[in-house]
């Protein structure tokens, strides 16, 4: 966000500034960016001049080097860590190494590190990697925003396949701080709200983990769509994605108070 948001301040009058695709998955925070005049691209081709910043999830390689070629400025936004497994899978796969990637295959993440390899196959469950090969020399990686018990049940399907694989722990700490503070959280009230972008992977994770924990449960965008029926509860809890923005957790936070 802060790189967007310096990238619009130094820009000239009428100078293109966008991002590729939306930079992270809350609404909030893309109409915040856009009445700061950065604008969206999905194609290199969209834009002719100016600056294009990669967002957090990263973009295919290939996508990348257009960028480059196409004579824009780059700023490079992706996650260190979604980095990190683009160039540990870059590796193995100069290694000979086939890849299992753990993840959302239609999420920008997983898009983006797969372009690493041209031997790879991405699955999104234990049920899924119970059906596909698992090579002798294979190396095993995530998404950075799965669950740690997601992604243990996965290898545990795909060690039981080859004893011999090499697993990569590669899920952010932020993420499973997160869920274990909301698994805390469960045992001290009776109802749980979950804020961030309906469209944010790690997000919907946070909501279904507190589904699971058996407290009543809703997940909102902002502090409008807070329910009637949290007037009914004496304690709720109050969690957020990665990419929730801090004036609209404070917002609902503000509005529970008023309840």
């Amino acid at each position: 966000m802060k790189k967007v948001e310096r990238a619009a301040e130094k820009a000239h009058d009428g100078e293109n500034v966008a991002t590729y695709g939306p930079l992270i998955h809350n609404r909030q925070a893309i109409e915040s960016l856009s009445d700061k005049g950065v604008g969206q691209v999905n194609a290199p081709e969209e834009i002719e001049s100016g600056t294009v910043v990669i967002r957090a999830h990263g973009v295919p390689k290939e996508i990348f080097d257009r960028l480059k070629d196409h004579g824009v400025k780059v700023i490079d936004g992706t996650c260190p860590r979604v980095l990190r497994s683009m160039r540990v899978v870059e590796e193995y796969c100069r290694r000979g190494c086939h890849i299992i990637l753990v993840g959302d295959p239609n999420h920008g993440e997983v898009e983006a590190i797969a372009s690493y390899s041209d031997d790879i196959t991405v699955v999104e469950n234990a049920a899924q990697a119970a059906g596909i090969d698992v090579p002798e020399n294979t190396m095993v990686i995530a998404q950075t925003t799965i669950s740690q018990g997601e992604y243990d049940a996965v290898c545990d399907v795909l060690y039981r396949k080859n004893p011999n694989i090499t697993i990569v722990q590669s899920i952010c700490p932020a993420t499973q701080e997160r869920q274990s503070a909301l698994e805390r959280l469960a045992d001290e009230v009776e109802a749980i709200v979950v804020i961030g972008g309906k469209n944010s992977s790690n997000t919907k994770r946070l909501f279904n983990l507190a589904e699971n924990t058996g407290k009543s449960s809703w997940h909102i965008e902002n502090a409008e769509e807070i329910p009637a029926e949290l007037a009914d509860y004496s304690s709720i809890g109050v969690t957020a994605g990665a990419s929730t923005p801090d004036w609209v957790i404070e917002e609902v936070e503000q509005k529970l108070e008023e309840l």
